[in-house]
C-alpha cells in the first residue's frame, strides 16, 4: 500500500494530507477496496489477537469481517467457529446458540462439528438453569456539555481589535467554543496579527520550544469577553521544534519493502525525554486561561512506524518480547503482507502507549486548569472500520474510550471520505449518520463531537453552503451531539448551519497537517 501525500491551501495556509487506502463496514456492508495489507489471515489474526486478551465481544466483531470479507477463504470455518466462541465467552448465549447451530449446518464434517454440539447441549440446560442478571451500578463521570465550535486555522483580522469582531461575530452565530490553533508548523499561513519571530513553534510562551508570537494571552482575552470558551488545538508527536536535529528524540519507521529503519515523522514517544518536553510544553501552555484542549491528529503510529531502541527496551520490559520488525508481517510471492498475531500486539500495544502520553499531558494541565476539557482528534476509521485503524494508525476507539476524554472528536469529513471510499454523496452521508450513531453508542452521544468540512482538500475552494449545512442537519437528526465545521470561514453563515443556533450547529476544525 502506498501512503499519496499533497496538499491543498486555504488562504495561503497549506495543509498536508496522507491518504489512505480503507475498508469500511457497517452490518452485514463491506465497502471496500483493494489493499495489499487488508489479507484474510491478517483479520483472522486480529480476531485471534483480541479472544486470547479475552476482548471477546469485539473479537466477535472481528470474526464477522472475516466471514463477510472473505467468504471463499480457507480460514472460514475457523471464522464461524470463532464467532460462535466469542458470543458464548461473552455471556450472548442466545447469539452463541444461533451461531453454533449455523456452524453444524454449515460445517458438519469439521473436527469442530462435535465441540459445537457439546457447546448447544450446554447451552440448553443453562436456558433453564439461567439466572437473572443483577445489572451494576453506573459508573461516576464528568458532565460535560455539547460544544458549538469552530476551528480556527486562521482569522480574517489584521488586528485583534478585527480578530475580536470575528469572535463577537460567532457569538452572535450561536457558537460558545473556539478551538484555536496554537502551533505553528513549516508553510503554515501566520496569523494576520502576529509578529512572528520563528517559522515553527507555538503561540505561546514556553521555554522548551521556538514560540513563534505570544498571541494566545490576547485571543482567550477577546474571547471570554465575547462569552465564547476557548480550545488550543495543539500538536503532540510533530511538536519537535527547535529539536529536529536530535537524533534521539526522531521517530523512527520500518521499509517493509527493503527491510530497513528509516527516519519518520516527528518525535519518538517512546523516548522518555519527548515525552518530558511535551509536558513542560503542556504545562506552559496551562499557564493561560485555556478552557480545554484538542489534541491534534498527529497522535498516532502508522503500521510500520514506531521502533527503535526505546520502543524495544520498553515492548520487552513490558511484554517479554523481543522485538523483531520481521516477526510482524508475514510476506506473500507476491506485493501483500499478512498481519501476524504478534503484529497485532504490538498495534494495542502502541494504541496503549500514545493514550498513555495524552493522559500523562491531561494531567499535566489539569494540576493547573482542573475545570479544563480535552478532545482527542480520531480518524474516521476508528468508528467505522476498528482493524483498519489499529493496524494504520494505531488508533482504538474502545481503548480511547476507556481513558475518560471529555469529547472524541470524529473527523466526519464527507468529501474526503467520498473520494477514499469511492462512494456518491448520499452514501457517505449514509454512513456518516451511521458513525454518528455508532461512536454515540460506545462513548455516550454527550462526549461525540462530529467534526464537518467546509473546504475542498484537494482545490482549497469552500464548499457550497447547503452542502455543508446538509451534512450538520443530518448528523443533529441522529443524535444530539457536537459539532464543529472545518475549518472557520468568516463566509460562512454559521447561524444557518447551526439551526438558528438551537440545539446543534455549526463548529469549525480543521484536518491539519498529519493524515
Amino acid at each position: 500500500m502506498v501512503i499519496k501525500t499533497g496538499a491543498f491551501r486555504v488562504r495561503g495556509f497549506i495543509m498536508a494530507l496522507f491518504f489512505l487506502p480503507s475498508i469500511v463496514f457497517f452490518g452485514n456492508t463491506a465497502l471496500a477496496f483493494e489493499s495489499p495489507f487488508y489479507t484474510d489471515l491478517g483479520q483472522m489474526n486480529y480476531a485471534r489477537f483480541l479472544m486470547h486478551g479475552g476482548e471477546y465481544r469485539t473479537a466477535a466483531r472481528e470474526f464477522e469481517r472475516v466471514i463477510e470479507s472473505f467468504p471463499g477463504s480457507p480460514v472460514l470455518v475457523e471464522a464461524q467457529f470463532g464467532l460462535s466462541e466469542a458470543y458464548y465467552m461473552a455471556g450472548l448465549y442466545d447469539k452463541a446458540e444461533v451461531q453454533y447451530r449455523q456452524f453444524v449446518r454449515n460445517f458438519g464434517e469439521s473436527p469442530l462439528a462435535g465441540k459445537a454440539l457439546v457447546r448447544l447441549d450446554e447451552l440448553g440446560w443453562m436456558r433453564v438453569k439461567r439466572l437473572p442478571t443483577i445489572p451494576l451500578p453506573e459508573a461516576p463521570f464528568r458532565q460535560v456539555k455539547g460544544l458549538k465550535a469552530v476551528q480556527v486555522m486562521l482569522f480574517e483580522g489584521r488586528t485583534i481589535e478585527e480578530v475580536e469582531g470575528e469572535l463577537k461575530g460567532l457569538g452572535s452565530a450561536g457558537v460558545d467554543t473556539v478551538i484555536l490553533r496554537v502551533f505553528h508548523n513549516s508553510g503554515d499561513r501566520f496569523y494576520r496579527f502576529v509578529s512572528p519571530r520563528d517559522k515553527r513553534g507555538v503561540y505561546f510562551n514556553t521555554s522548551s520550544a521556538p514560540v513563534v508570537d505570544d498571541m494566545l494571552s490576547a485571543v482567550l482575552t477577546a474571547a471570554h469577553r465575547q462569552g465564547l470558551k476557548v480550545f488550543a488545538w495543539m500538536t503532540t508527536r510533530y511538536a519537535d521544534y527547535g529539536v529536529e536535529d536530535d537524533e534521539d528524540l526522531a521517530c523512527t519507521g520500518y521499509d517493509i519493502r527493503s527491510k530497513g529503519f528509516v527516519r519518520c515523522k516527528g518525535l519518538d514517544l517512546f523516548n522518555e525525554r519527548a515525552i518530558e518536553r511535551l509536558e513542560r510544553i503542556y504545562a506552559d501552555l496551562a499557564e493561560y486561561e485555556i478552557d480545554g484542549v484538542l489534541f491534534q491528529d498527529d497522535l498516532v503510529l502508522r503500521h510500520s512506524e514506531g521502533f527503535g531502541a526505546h520502543m524495544e527496551a520498553l515492548f520487552k520490559k513490558e511484554t517479554g518480547v523481543e522485538m523483531d520488525p520481521e516477526s510482524l508481517y508475514l510476506r506473500t510471492d507476491g506485493q501483500s503482507v499478512h498481519y501476524t498475531e504478534l503484529f497485532w500486539k504490538w498495534a494495542s500495544w502502541k494504541n496503549r502507549r500514545l493514550l498513555d502520553v495524552a493522559g500523562r499531558l491531561k494531567e499535566v494541565v489539569a494540576k493547573k486548569r482542573p475545570e479544563a476539557r480535552f478532545a482527542i482528534n480520531l480518524m474516521y476509521e476508528s468508528v467505522t472500520n476498528a482493524p483498519y485503524a489499529l493496524a494504520w494508525l494505531s488508533q482504538d476507539l474502545a481503548e480511547a474510550a476507556r481513558r475518560d476524554f471529555d469529547y472524541y472528536s470524529i473527523m466526519a469529513y464527507h468529501r474526503q471520505m467520498g473520494t477514499e471510499l469511492k462512494r456518491d454523496p448520499e452514501e457517505i452521508r449514509d454512513i456518516i449518520e451511521r458513525m454518528v450513531v455508532d461512536a454515540s453508542a460506545s462513548v455516550g452521544p454527550e462526549k461525540v463531537l462530529i467534526k464537518v468540512q467546509t473546504i475542498d482538500w484537494s482545490s482549497g475552494e469552500a464548499l457550497p453552503d447547503d452542502e455543508v449545512a446538509g451534512i450538520l442537519k443530518s448528523v443533529r437528526a441522529k443524535e444530539s451531539v457536537s459539532l464543529a465545521v472545518v475549518p472557520y470561514r468568516k463566509d460562512l453563515p454559521l447561524k444557518e448551519l447551526a439551526g438558528g443556533g438551537s440545539g446543534a450547529d455549526a463548529a469549525a476544525t480543521s484536518k491539519e497537517e498529519g493524515i
